[in-house]
């Protein structure tokens, strides 16, 4: 037992030791990754630096998808929903800067990460689900913003949709060194701007008494852990190209949270102010002009970054040299699709997809994190693929879904431990038969 224990404990704290070590330089030719074949070692040093990071996650946080999801939780009153938001994205903040950190360490976007640990073919079925799982978030981001301009002008949905859509594509397509700036002065001015609408629903009246539908506190967590684990997938496109920690993980973790929580606590707020969502207030608001220019730069701060990553994301999948031609054709079609949406069925449709991404990459995720503090080597299984931790993984999504369906616990939490509990056995066994083969090879 002590030769099955030893070796993981020491892999275990020697992947904690390791965790805020510097990566090896980025500069060597052998740096180069699948996704960022474009752009050349001295492009991406030093990219991208702290006030950029952490305005790039500030910037996703603020959209009304965040607001939305905030005003769900007003059954709880102000002080346990604030309670469910804090705690909740103190837990899926945290999972998404491991996650950057990750990518940060290993010097690999997300998906390079994916395939580190599920082998080649397991990557590829990762990035296919990152590209679907991202390009479902750019159309329910231009859905949402449509939703909100017709709500503040008498405009068709369809059209307005489309407009939005394209807007985004034209964003993601310059988003690039001269557009960084214009992107971090375009979140100072969103936080201003959501200041004043948060000024406003403060005179907005009493909320109803009694909400028609009752709302656990556990509940409650997870609604506030599945959003910044939504992102999860992402960070590690941005963080593989950071100079150091603070951008990898330190600054995503403080521009979300501080971010999130605040659009979270302004959806409550808004929900028992006023008895409504923002869709409402904006719809009553004395302050169009701002509210219209929140729908439109919290759409584009927001959704170019899915647009990106999906991009990326789409490397693992077929052979392109650059990202751009993806985020054209992913950008289009988010278009289309939100053009013909059901705006009516938006509310349900967010809640179960929330449930979908957190049911599929925090069980993925589990088995990434897994080897990494375990420092395994990357996979390289003739099938290209690992099939014990694909296993693992879809026990922790069975365990994912079936606490999600009954209420029973924090769906996310309970996914993770499952993935332990099913995936450290093996690793265990596995790593001893290997060191049987090299004790007998010895000999």
């Amino acid at each position: 037992m002590k030769n099955i224990r030893t070796p993981l404990k020491n892999s275990f704290f020697g992947g904690l030791s390791g965790f805020w070590k510097k990566p090896p330089s980025r500069d060597s030719s052998s740096e180069k990754k699948p996704g960022f074949s474009g752009e050349d070692a001295k492009s991406r040093a030093g990219f991208p630096d702290l006030s950029v990071m952490f305005l790039l996650w500030v910037g996703a946080a603020i959209s009304i998808s965040e607001i939305y999801t905030g005003g769900l939780l007003a059954p709880l009153g102000f002080g346990r929903g604030m309670a469910a938001i804090v705690i909740g994205h103190a837990a899926g903040t945290g999972l998404l800067a491991l996650g950057g950190q990750v990518s940060f360490i290993r010097r690999r976007s997300a998906m390079e990460s994916a395939a580190f640990s599920l082998g080649r073919n397991g990557g590829r079925l990762a990035a296919l689900c990152n590209v679907v799982q991202l390009a479902g978030w750019t159309v329910v981001m231009v859905v949402q913003a449509g939703n909100a301009f017709t709500a503040l002008f008498p405009l068709p949905f369809a059209p307005v949709s489309f407009a939005l859509g394209l807007l985004v594509l034209l964003w993601a397509l310059i988003f690039g060194s001269p557009a960084r700036w214009i992107n971090g002065a375009v979140v100072i001015l969103l936080a201003v701007l959501c200041g004043v609408l948060f000024w406003e629903s403060a005179g907005g009246g009493p909320g109803p008494a009694v909400f028609s539908e009752p709302l656990s506190f556990t509940l409650a967590l997870e609604l506030s852990i599945a959003m910044p684990v939504s992102w999860l997938p992402l960070a590690g496109d941005y963080s593989c190209r950071a100079k150091d920690t603070l951008c990898a993980s330190v600054m995503p973790f403080a521009g979300y949270f501080l971010g999130s929580v605040f659009m979270y606590g302004f959806g409550l707020f808004i929900a028992l102010e006023t008895g409504g969502d923002f869709f409402t207030l904006i719809a009553a608001s004395r302050f169009r002009l701002a509210a219209c220019a929140v729908v439109v730069f919290s759409t584009l701060t927001t959704a170019f970054l899915d647009l990106y990553s999906a991009a990326v994301s789409s490397t693992r999948i077929v052979s392109v040299k650059k990202p751009r031609r993806p985020v054209l054709v992913l950008g289009l079609f988010a278009a289309i699709v939100a053009a013909v949406f059901p705006a009516e069925s938006y509310s349900g449709f967010l809640t179960g997809f929330l449930t979908a991404i957190g049911a599929v990459f925090v069980p993925l995720y589990g088995v990434i994190f897994i080897d990494f503090f375990m420092k395994r080597p990357e996979n390289k299984s003739p099938l290209g693929i690992n099939l014990p931790g694909l296993a693992a993984a879809a026990g922790g999504t069975a365990v994912y879904m079936l606490c999600a369906k009954n209420g029973w616990g924090i769906p996310t939490l309970l996914a993770v431990a499952a993935v332990a509990i099913l995936y450290i056995p093996v690793i265990a066994v596995a790593e001893k038969s290997v060191r049987r083969k090299r004790s007998v090879t010895d000999d």
